[in-house]
């Protein structure tokens, strides 16, 4: 991976979890930046909840609590949650940029290879009697091969935890086609089911 600082960061928006409703509502945007991994947060605007935007956390290298070492780029993906100054964040979205880079490097983030994400929904099918093939024709009614992605999504999100957020992006994104569509039996032939 190229160590161009413009081009190769982690871009997510997360949020606070927290027991105080007041932090429900706040915004955050972490950038993950893979040349010297180091991290920054800032706070979104969030209008009338009484906290500032601006600089969450200056840009610098963050220990991960539970490996006693920095985080490292795998520890970053949609779903996770990470602890930052005493308070744990969840990652919810990541930017178009964000994805590729993933995708384009997905030995070092396995939430965002496709191969690994197939194997993971592989056996998770495995270990329960619920049959992937059939959850799909139900909800294609005209037999085309193909369902919406909002059904797709619905599908897999019956799968998580077992299958992260992120990795059901992942699937989305590798088998969406004709704008909008998800193309099942390709998946159906990568799990060689």
């Amino acid at each position: 991976m190229a160590d161009d600082e413009d081009v190769n960061v982690l871009n997510f928006t997360c949020k606070l979890i927290s027991n105080f409703s007041g932090d429900k509502v706040r915004e955050f945007v972490l950038s993950y930046y893979l040349c010297d991994q180091t991290m920054s947060m800032f706070e979104m605007a969030v209008p009338n909840s009484g906290f500032r935007p601006g600089k969450f956390l200056q840009r610098q290298r963050v220990k991960n609590p539970k490996t006693k070492d920095f985080f490292a780029p795998s520890a970053f993906y949609v779903g996770a949650q990470i602890k930052v100054s005493g308070r744990i964040f969840e990652l919810l979205k990541a930017s178009p940029h964000t994805l590729c880079l993933m995708e384009a490097n997905s030995d070092e983030f396995p939430e965002a290879s496709v191969q690994n994400v197939v194997q993971t929904l592989k056996n998770v099918c495995m270990q329960t009697t619920q049959d992937i093939r059939t959850l799909f024709e139900v909800r294609d009614t005209t037999g085309s091969g193909f369902v919406t992605i909002q059904d797709a999504q619905e599908l897999f999100d019956a799968f998580v935890p077992k299958i992260t957020k992120h990795g059901v992006i992942t699937l989305i994104r590798a088998f969406e086609r004709y704008g909008g569509r998800f193309e099942y039996p390709l998946l159906l032939q990568y799990m060689r089911v």
